[in-house]
């Protein structure tokens, strides 16, 4: 098997090029391999580079050396190929997806990574391409279209620019109207965050979806209404906990506030307007509508050699 590391030299707050590359050679070669590089030089290249190596047909294991952009477009292109693996060394601000088996230490265990197993995930299918974690609209995703300007600014990476963010957002209009349609229902509503979830956490740990499973084909609809920015500040806190869904079911105090669905396929547009701004595995810009649709076990991961057992025997 050929191991591939594809590395985003912007990612984060420092050059990973830099900072990972010699660790990564060091540990190849206490592994008996020898690792290659592949270096990202515009955004969509990772997806190039994985989609140019796994249609080669040779069994191949990709490493994601970047955050979760990076590793989004990296199962772009390896998603369509069953000899292709996909592997993070997380670098990002946020690293939201690797939350549901570990933390980043553990994945930046590049030993374990190399001695690890691949296991089958969903993905989903999106407009221009797939989304392996969290697809959303409103506060969550305003929020996150301003980080850029205050991630690279010193002590403001990761969960520190998105709570900045929420306060510059919280003092201008909020909520917006929707009509949402989730496998063949449709109703119009005003939301303040409207998430389509595969994964559990978004915006630097923000647990969205506590329920979701990568690999139970179905997708998590978390719906929190318009609400006063009084009440606003009682839901935040606990829906970045994952608190809003207890014991299988939305917990007392925000069902009249947040609406959840199971589903396979779902469509956002806004009422008013041509578009809203769209955030897919932390990406944002405007976007004329939100589409979702389940890919089941669409993807092979990789997880680091304990946290696979771990996994297997809870699956």
């Amino acid at each position: 098997m050929r191991h591939v590391f594809i590395v985003n030299p912007v990612s984060g707050k420092k050059d990973a090029t830099r900072a990972m590359v010699p660790v990564i050679q060091q540990a190849a070669e206490a592994a008996g391999i020898t690792p290659e590089f592949e270096m990202t030089e515009a955004p969509k290249h990772a997806t190039y580079i994985a989609s140019t190596i796994a249609g080669t047909g040779q069994a191949v294991r990709l490493y994601s050396v970047g955050g979760d952009g990076t590793l989004n477009e990296i199962f772009a292109g390896a998603y369509p190929f069953p000899n292709a693996q996909v592997a993070c060394l997380p670098c990002g601000s946020g690293n939201d997806f690797i939350r549901m088996f570990g933390d980043a230490q553990q994945f930046l265990d590049i030993g374990a990574q190399i001695q690890g197993e691949a296991v089958p995930i969903d993905l989903m299918e999106v407009d221009g391409g797939i989304c392996a974690a969290i697809t959303s609209t409103g506060l969550d995703a305003d929020v996150a279209y301003n980080i850029p300007k205050y991630r690279r600014i010193p002590f403001l990476g990761g969960s520190m620019a998105y709570n900045i963010s929420i306060v510059e957002k919280l003092l201008k209009p909020l909520g917006r109207r929707l009509h949402i349609t989730v496998d063949g229902e449709s109703w119009e509503d005003d939301y303040l965050i409207a998430t389509v979830c595969n994964a559990q956490h978004y915006g630097g740990g923000y647990q969205a979806a506590p329920m979701a499973r990568l690999d139970d084909g179905q997708l998590d609809v978390i719906l929190v209404k318009k609400v006063s920015r009084l009440l606003i500040a009682s839901i935040i806190g606990p829906y970045k906990k994952g608190e809003h869904y207890v014991d299988g079911r939305l917990a007392d105090k925000f069902k009249d506030v947040m609406v959840y669905r199971s589903a396979k396929e779902v469509e956002m547009h806004p009422v008013y307007g041509d578009s809203f701004v769209l955030n897919v595995d932390g990406e944002c810009g405007p976007a004329p509508r939100l589409f979702a649709k389940v890919m089941p076990k669409a993807a092979r991961f990789v997880l680091p050699a304990p946290l696979a057992a771990a996994y297997k025997t809870q699956a």
